[in-house]
Formats: structure tokens, sequence, C-alpha cells
């Protein structure tokens, strides 16, 4: 079985995203600026870390909204990597295929310390940032869409049959799987890397295991729609592609000040980007995050070597 996806030859226009802060005093009015941004014409939301966690704060977004996709721009290092796959595949669930993982790779000492690990080097910190995003793709992968039975005759909830081990290890950690819960809407989540981030989460999880890139403008100091068209062409080129993992899937536009007519700012913005053609309309209700961006649908194929109902049976008995 393969834990990457194969995306198509042609992939779709990026997607525009818009970056919110997870600062607790902007919670309130959080649900209601999500719903106007979708309204906008934006495909996606960033929710990077302000002091709430950004898995959270999208997973309280997930029902509020209906449309627009929610990606935690999170850490991979610093954490449970068991956790963290199953904490974004509860997100894929609540917002039915909506949710993707903007990774980050932790290099603040403040952050080792509080969860009483010792600081990585940035050689470290890349490599267990691939460690983790491969063995979430294991865990996410590791139900069959139709594991789940309920069978209430024979009192059997599950196939065993239809779930794998992760089976996965790496130089710090090891996750033998399955995941607690039920593969979600889009069975693997869709993982991009940020330019900004590229540094610390390493060239392995970003050129070879991210399924594309976030583009991000900064639009702080104000910025017209012909000064963003003019650096997505710069980087994406007209066609908005430059290969496989290395693709522009998510332009994100960071900065954006909430004091001054947030919504007006953006659908200015993202009404200037569509006339040119640079980025995707927004989603039609029911459209998943991977179609959104393009990837194919992430098939389960069962390998039987990792089938978890094989712990249970005698070396005697049929696989």
């Amino acid at each position: 079985m393969s834990t990457t996806t194969s995306h198509p030859a042609v992939p779709a226009l990026p997607v525009l995203a818009v970056d919110l802060v997870t600062d607790p005093a902007l919670l309130e009015g959080l649900a209601e600026l999500a719903r106007g941004l979708e309204a906008a014409g934006v495909g996606a939301l960033t929710l990077s870390d302000g002091g709430l966690h950004p898995i959270h704060v999208a997973s309280h977004l997930a029902p509020l909204t209906r449309d627009i996709a929610l990606l935690p721009r999170t850490d991979a290092v610093y954490v449970e990597p068991f956790h963290l796959a199953t904490q974004l595949m509860s997100l894929d669930h609540l917002s039915h295929g909506r949710a993707g993982w903007l990774l980050t790779a932790e290099t603040d000492p403040a952050v080792p310390a509080a969860v009483g690990r010792t600081t990585l080097g940035l050689q470290a910190t890349a490599r267990e940032a691939a460690d983790v995003l491969e063995a979430s793709r294991l865990l996410w992968d590791s139900w069959a869409p139709d594991a789940v039975v309920r069978d209430a005759e024979h009192g059997v909830y599950v196939d065993a049959a239809r779930l794998q081990y992760a089976d996965f290890a790496g130089e710090t950690f090891a996750v033998r799987g399955p995941a607690i819960t039920p593969r979600s809407p889009q069975g693997l989540l869709p993982v991009l890397v940020a330019d900004t981030d590229r540094p610390a989460a390493g060239e392995r999880a970003a050129t070879e295991l991210a399924d594309g890139r976030a583009l991000d403008l900064d639009i702080s100091g104000g910025a017209r729609p012909e000064q963003l068209a003019a650096r997505i062409r710069e980087t994406t080129g007209e066609a908005g592609v430059v290969g496989e993992s290395r693709t522009v899937r998510l332009v994100r536009l960071v900065g954006l000040d909430l004091e001054t007519d947030p919504l007006g700012t953006v659908a200015e913005l993202a009404a200037g980007l569509h006339a040119q053609g640079l980025i995707a309309r927004a989603p039609q209700p029911g459209t998943s995050l991977r179609e959104q961006f393009g990837l194919d649908p992430a098939l389960f194929d069962l390998d039987t070597a990792r089938r978890s109902d094989r712990a249970r049976l005698s070396s005697k008995d049929p696989a």
C-alpha cells in the first residue's frame, strides 16, 4: 500500500485562503467572520496559533461553516503523533471532508521545554516532521471505508479484517495502530507546507511527502489585486503549475487587518484574482478539500501483512 497520493497532470487552480490567528479575544466573533469570508469567495481558512490550539479552533468552526476548508497550521514535532493524527481525522469528520493540515516544525525552544523534551537541531527537526507525516498517513489509512458494520445481532461493531496496523518506526517514536477513529471522509487529508515553514520542515516533508505548497502573501500593509497577481504569476507561472509536491495549491493571505473592513478587503482581492484566472472559484457545497486541490481520491488498499485481525490468529489459522 502506498501512503502517498498521485496527482493529476494538470492540478486545479490554487485555492484562496485567509489566515486567522487563534487569539482568544477574537473567538467570540470568529464564526461570523469565517462565514463572511466564505461568502466573499474564500475557499479555505488557515488557523495559526495565537493562544488557542489551531485544531481546536478549526473544530469549533467546522459545524458553524458550510463550504470553506479548514487547515490548522500546527506543529508536527513536539506532539504525540498518534493523537495528532486522530485530532486531524476528527476534524475531517466534523467538517465532512473539508479538513487539511498546514504542517509546521516548531523551532521555539520554549515548546519542547513545555512537553519535557530537549530541543532538536534543524536536521533532526526535519527528520521527525517527515516521520510524523508518514505515520499520520498510515493511521489515516488504517480503516477501510466499510470497516464499521454495526452488526447488533452478533454484537460486532467493526470488522477487524478491514483494519490494518500502521506499523511505523521512526528514529524517536513508533506507532503500531490502527487508529481509534474510523476512516474520515477524505481518507488521506491533504497536507501542505508553506514556503515560510519549509526550512524547518525540511526538504523531505516539503518536497517529497507534502501534497503541495502554500504561497503566503502578506497584506498587512495593504495590497491591491494587481500586486498579488504579479506575485502569484512570479511564483507559479501563468498556468499555476510548478510540478508535483511543489505545486502551489493554496494562496494564503496573511496579516489581514480585522479592524478596517476585513470582508470588504478580501472580497476585493478575491474578485480581482478570480477575474485574472489565478485562483479557483469558491467551492460548491459538498466539495472536499482534496477535490478543491485537484488531488485524486485516496483509495483504500488493504495490506494483508498488516491486517489487524492477524494478531488474533494462530500460526495454524489461515490468513
